[in-house]
């Protein structure tokens, strides 16, 4: 790091030698030429101001042992500065407080958990210069007109009553697009876009004093700005006036806001993610784990830190590791092989771990490795294995067509019963499930494609269908697809592995007994309806002929009755016999 040059002469006000140490460690970081001096109360303070204000800074501390009322402390330590920049070190809980301070004419605040080297001598180099500036625009109508049109800051000049722009630099007008004439028939209450009651306060409350504040401006297009004013009361051209120096602090306030999501993110993917972070020295032991080990492992992360990742692996999985892990060197990032981890209750669980070389990072100055536990992942892999060897002996068994869909890949594997059942040659196989879809039968389509969109995404994990689907020749045949799904480590759908029957001749026997059956029930119907009316006839004539044994007339004519419904009966049962004759 290049250090400045220049001698630096700072009055630290500070009680606590612990945080002195801290600010004379930071500046000897940032500065060759260093001379501090150390007033750990406000009378000693007084009595070195008093005594001489050869100082290019004062750095006050806003907890004195002599001295409660912090407002009187700042207002007197400016009293006695005789301009020179002071900056206030607040606390957290300061923190309002520290921004107040702005308005009574320190230059800036620190947030002492928050200082370091580089912004601590920003802040001091900035309120240097800063002052010097205002130095120069006291002393200096033409040096102040050099600096003013030549600052990369937007400035400009108000008259301090009616707030109407007297002057404004080439940055202001690039800044908010108003031309230099339209800024003249303006006010700088025309560029507040919110808080004017708390904005007009400030002036007010400072008409004789400088003062910061954060303000809310918009542009001539009403795109909204966010800017830190340091504003001095001077004359100009014998009016009362203020000259106001704007710092664009918009694209820093994103950044900050960014940041805070960054760290939230951080929060969610590593306190709280279901991944496992860690950081490793050279040697592989832990120097960070994160707070997810206590769900996924059972393992306090502080139990972890400091000891040797190895000895959590499984002896038979640490060769392969080993011989994988040394080419971090050579490549940014590498895949892991899956691994046996033991966990808290000593059981052994399988993780899939990334690492990436992050040694040359400060922040980090080390391995990362995120790992994720795949166990039910390997516990479904070895069912499947199972499961596949038991299909593939049904499948030699029964002709069955084994298939393995990858979701993913969205590709379809089959058995080589593929060709026995439908004809299919390697060179017209199609392995998409669109080839698939487009064989099955038209009719069949809607109520499959629902019904496979029920495991895609439904949680179903069974499916249990019959329909037709298209051979090599154009036939169909009647199959009967079971499928099973296997979930992923990440609990989504990753492969559909399947048993697809033909059933063909099975449905042509079902739909031949079907009509045999729809026969014989127009031949029950026969006989109960058909036959029955020459039967009746018969029994009536019959009955009637016992009744006319005197009568040989009406016996004659009785009998050919009887012959002429015999004759009908006689037609009927040959009806029915020729239809059973012809289904059987």
């Amino acid at each position: 790091m290049r250090k400045n040059s220049g001698e630096l002469k700072i009055l630290v006000i500070e009680d606590n030698p612990g945080d002195f140490i801290l600010i004379e460690d930071y500046l000897s970081e940032e500065h060759n030429a260093l001379k501090l001096q150390r007033a750990e109360t406000f009378k000693w303070a007084k009595e070195l101001l008093q005594a001489s204000s050869n100082y290019d800074t004062i750095l006050l501390d806003l907890s004195l042992p002599d001295i409660k009322d912090t407002e009187i402390l700042v207002k007197e330590i400016l009293a006695l500065s005789n301009g020179t920049p002071v900056i206030v070190l607040t606390g957290y809980t300061n923190k309002a407080y520290g921004v107040k301070t702005l308005s009574w004419g320190v230059s800036d605040y620190l947030l002492k958990d928050e200082i370091n080297a580089s912004n601590l001598s920003k802040s001091i180099h900035y309120s240097m210069e800063r002052k010097k500036v205002q130095r120069q625009l006291y002393e200096s109508e033409e040096k102040y007109r050099t600096l003013f049109e030549s600052s990369p800051l937007p400035m400009w000049v108000l008259d301090r009553h009616s707030l109407e722009f007297l002057s404004v630099n080439q940055a202001a007008i690039e800044l908010y697009g108003y031309s230099r004439e339209e800024f003249m028939q303006m006010t700088v209450r025309d560029l507040w876009a919110a808080e004017e009651d708390s904005i007009e306060k400030i002036v007010d409350e400072n008409f004789h004093d400088l003062f910061t504040a954060k303000v809310q401006h918009h542009t001539k297009n009403r795109e909204i700005l966010y800017i830190e004013v340091q504003s001095n009361p001077i004359l100009f051209g014998g009016r009362e006036a203020r000259v106001t120096l704007a710092h664009n602090i918009t694209e820093k306030l994103k950044a900050e806001e960014k940041l805070k999501h960054s760290q939230q993110r951080f929060k969610a993917l590593v306190q709280d993610g279901s991944d496992l972070i860690s950081i490793l020295d050279e040697n592989y032991h832990y120097t960070y784990v994160s707070p997810s080990a206590k769900n996924i492992l059972g393992v306090n992360p502080e139990n972890l830190e400091g000891r040797d990742a190895f000895q959590f692996i499984h002896r038979e999985d640490r060769a392969q590791i080993e011989e994988k892990i040394v080419y971090i060197g050579k490549v940014k990032s590498l895949q892991l092989p899956s691994y046996r981890y033991k966990d808290g209750s000593g059981q052994w669980r399988w993780l899939e771990t990334i690492i990436s070389d992050l040694r040359d990072d400060p922040a980090i100055n080390g391995l990362v490795a995120t790992s994720r536990d795949i166990t039910n992942f390997k516990l479904q892999e070895k069912q499947l294995r199972e499961s596949l060897e038991r299909y593939d002996i049904v499948a030699k068994a029964t002709s069955d067509l084994i298939t393995d869909y990858n979701i993913e890949k969205d590709n379809f594997q089959y058995s080589n019963a593929i060709y026995d059942i439908f004809g299919y040659s390697q060179d017209k196989l199609g392995t998409s499930r669109a080839w698939w879809q487009e064989r099955i039968h038209p009719k069949d389509q809607t109520r499959v494609i629902e019904a496979a969109k029920e495991i895609y995404e439904g949680g179903q994990k069974l499916l249990n269908i019959e329909y037709r689907f298209k051979c090599a020749d154009g036939s169909y045949k009647y199959i009967l697809d079971r499928s099973y799904v296997i979930i992923d480590a990440s609990g989504k759908p990753a492969r559909i592995i399947g048993s697809m029957q033909d059933i063909t001749e099975r449905r042509k026997y079902i739909n031949a007994i079907e009509r045999s059956n729809e026969r014989l029930r127009e031949i029950a119907w026969t006989q109960s309806h058909v036959v029955r009316a020459p039967l009746a006839r018969i029994m009536g004539l019959i009955d009637l002929l016992k009744n006319q044994k005197n009568n040989l007339d009406n016996i004659e004519e009785i009998i050919d009755n009887i012959l002429n419904s015999a004759e009908e009966l006689d037609k009927v049962v040959r009806r029915i016999t020729n239809k059973t004759e012809e289904e059987f």
